[in-house]
């Protein structure tokens, strides 16, 4: 089979390492890097470079003289107390809002965090007088099988009008598809400049 594919064909074993080690070793090296990141002593960095070094040195295929700084600049990786350095950063500006690094990003411009704790569940929305509706909608999203998929139907004065079918791909949720047809009912009544009453 080796003449018939090819041997360099697929994914190279030095891309596969490299990619092991962004995903999962840099990644458990640094967990709750925004934490600790922040007071990182020469000991604790040193310790971080040895063990990043191991990882460098297998992907680049370079001599085990080579200095660890040469190494992160030709395959273009940060070292780790640089890396824990920015989720640090980055935990303070998104999480905490800290006005320390306006100049770097404003907190202000950021999507607005909320803790979903904090959010009164018993709002109501009061309406002041019935809204009539010019059609009806039904939506659905469902799945049978390895098929997932919503629909959508219009009812005018009791008369079905034509329905919409769309399916998602396998790996979507019935809730994914809930939500899309609600969105299309939502969409399709903006399109139109109707009035609709959804039922789902």
């Amino acid at each position: 089979f080796g003449k018939i594919f090819g041997t360099g064909w697929g994914v190279s074993p030095h891309a596969t390492i490299k990619l092991w080690y962004i995903t999962v070793v840099e990644k458990a090296l640094l967990y709750a890097a925004s934490v600790w990141g922040g007071t990182l002593s020469k000991t604790q960095i040193a310790r971080l470079h040895t063990i990043q070094r191991i990882f460098l040195l297998k992907f680049s295929r370079s001599f085990t003289a080579t200095p660890t700084n040469a190494l992160n600049v030709i395959l273009g990786i940060p070292r780790l107390h640089i890396a824990a350095s920015s989720q640090v950063l980055k935990f303070q500006i998104w999480n905490l809002r800290y006005k320390n690094y306006i100049d770097i990003c404003d907190p202000n411009l950021l999507d607005e965090y909320r803790d979903i704790k904090f959010i009164d569940s018993r709002k109501s929305l009061d309406l002041s007088s019935p809204v009539e509706e010019d059609f009806v909608v039904y939506t659905d999203g469902f799945r049978v099988g390895d098929n997932l998929g919503f629909s959508f139907c219009i009812f005018d004065n009791g008369f079905l009008r034509p329905v919409f079918c769309f399916k998602l791909n396998y790996y979507n949720s019935v809730f994914q598809a809930e939500l899309s047809a609600i969105n299309f009912a939502v969409c399709w009544a903006l399109e139109n400049r109707v009035r609709i009453k959804i039922f789902f």
